[in-house]
């Protein structure tokens, strides 16, 4: 088994907090692998998709993983590693197409708006006569 998730603190302070004993944990926790990144949610998301085949369902924890078959734990993390590198690009990817989607969106809106002045340039005002 192996719990694949995230801190904001170092691994080791987790760690320690993590073993504190309490009725409902046998042995304790070890640092196997860490995996560096710039965005840990992002890695921590990416990793939980990677592996969702292997998530111990029956586990109170939703961040516990069965080791694949012919994998160590840091063949886990380096499979993390590459496939961050991807879906990085993915993502700048998206960004890109979704800003000339924006940018287009815009295009359109302001050629339906001149598209209405010109369809109504020639139109004579109405005006309202007050009582």
């Amino acid at each position: 088994m192996v719990k694949i998730g995230m801190t904001i603190e170092t691994a080791e302070s987790r760690i320690e907090l993590a073993n504190r004993r309490n009725e409902f944990m046998c042995g304790r926790w070890e640092i196997a692998q860490k995996v560096k990144t710039n965005d840990a949610k992002r890695t921590e998301t990416l990793a939980h998709t990677l592996f969702e085949q292997y998530h111990d369902k029956d586990s109170i924890s939703t961040e516990m993983y069965f080791i694949p078959d012919g994998m160590s734990v840091k063949q886990m993390a380096d499979h993390v590693r590459e496939k961050d590198r991807v879906h990085i690009e993915h993502l700048e990817e998206k960004e890109k197409l979704e800003a000339e989607v924006a940018a287009a969106q815009e295009k359109l809106r302001q050629l339906a708006a001149k598209h209405k002045a010109e369809l109504t340039r020639d139109l004579p005002s109405t005006e309202v006569e007050e009582d």
